[in-house]
């Protein structure tokens, strides 16, 4: 038994009173070794292998105990326990730490369904970019936590809070495999109640919008040759014979039957992501596409591969795209509308 299963196994049936006298009991419990807090500590820690764990305490009372599974050393190989076999590459080989955020999130799979076979479905459920998981337990509630240093397993006496992450602005642009990096990442990491929208903004693909279609003809040379008058078609257009009328509000204004693109000179909603406590929709023109949460890694990859694949048909790089949304988006490499 590893050391997930070995503490979920010791916790999940014990009733404590979240008392400092009480915790040597529930360390040993855990199989991992005891230290007596300071006196005005804090927090203290315990030698558990593999990983790290400790409590963290106010004065006489004990407020959450952990294990940590994963340090910052270990993010980049696999361990030899269960909790990896499923995970998919070590993120060493990955680039940059949206990319590991995929990686990250099949481990917090592994983790949940490991837990699973021992405590049923996880009942408490906080999507984001530090996904958790949890179970109510007799002393309160068992959670596992995805972070970017480490997947951490928590009891505290009641579920966490989970504030929003700062997310900074976005310097520079981008390239289509690095928004596609992101985006899985962003994807991987949207909080619960999220609607995000990518509008395009500006012009859409020029090669689409600017060239014309094989059945369309056009004589380049037709407007810039001089007529026997001396006027250029192109003055003949923009100046009106007398006999002529113009009106300004039906000629800028499209008539009811007629159709324009908005996409090219306007603003369109080309994706739609929404992120519930337990699924994640995402609308892409006619499409609608539900999967479950939490969700591997490999599940965010493809969804930000297809939608990246539909964006360059609309569009000519990632600088002409942005994002619209009520919360913060990590890892989304666009600015924000």
């Amino acid at each position: 038994m590893n050391a997930l299963a070995r503490t979920v196994a010791a916790v999940a049936g014990m009733e404590w009173a979240w008392t400092a006298d009480q915790l040597e009991g529930l360390v040993s419990a855990a199989g991992w070794i005891y230290r007596a807090p300071s006196e005005g500590t804090v927090s203290c820690t315990f030698d558990a292998a593999p990983g790290r764990a400790g409590a963290f305490l106010f004065g006489a009372e004990v407020t959450a105990v952990y294990l940590s599974l994963h340090d910052k050393e270990n993010l980049g190989r696999r361990d030899k326990g269960d909790l990896n076999q499923h995970a998919e590459g070590d993120l060493s080989r990955r680039e940059g730490e949206d990319a590991g955020v995929p990686a990250r999130r099949d481990r917090f799979v592994a983790a949940i369904a490991q837990v699973a076979l021992q405590l049923g479905p996880p009942r408490v459920r906080c999507p984001g970019p530090d996904p958790s998981a949890g179970w109510r337990v007799a002393a309160g509630v068992l959670e596992i936590v995805d972070r970017p240093e480490a997947l951490d397993l928590w009891l505290r006496p009641a579920p966490r809070r989970v504030p929003h992450r700062r997310v900074p602005p976005v310097d520079g642009d981008v390239d289509w495999p690095a928004m596609e990096r992101g985006l899985a990442a962003a994807i991987a990491s949207l909080p619960a109640g999220a609607v995000v929208r990518l509008e395009a903004r500006g012009r859409t693909n020029p090669e689409t919008d600017l060239h014309p279609k094989p059945h369309e003809k056009t004589n380049p040379g037709a407007n810039l040759r001089p007529e026997p008058h001396g006027k250029t078609n192109a003055e003949a257009n923009l100046h009106p014979k007398p006999h002529e009328k113009t009106n300004p509000e039906t000629d800028l204004h499209p008539k009811p039957h007629e159709k324009t693109n908005a996409g090219t000179d306007g603003v369109g909603t080309l994706v739609e992501l929404s992120q519930t406590e337990d699924s994640l929709t995402v609308h892409a023109g006619d499409e609608t596409e539900t999967i479950c949460w939490p969700a591997a890694g490999e599940a965010y990859r493809k969804i930000a591969g297809r939608l990246v694949v539909l964006l360059r048909e609309k569009i000519a790089s990632p600088a002409d795209l942005a994002y619209r949304s009520d919360l913060p988006v990590p890892y989304l490499p666009l600015r924000r509308a």
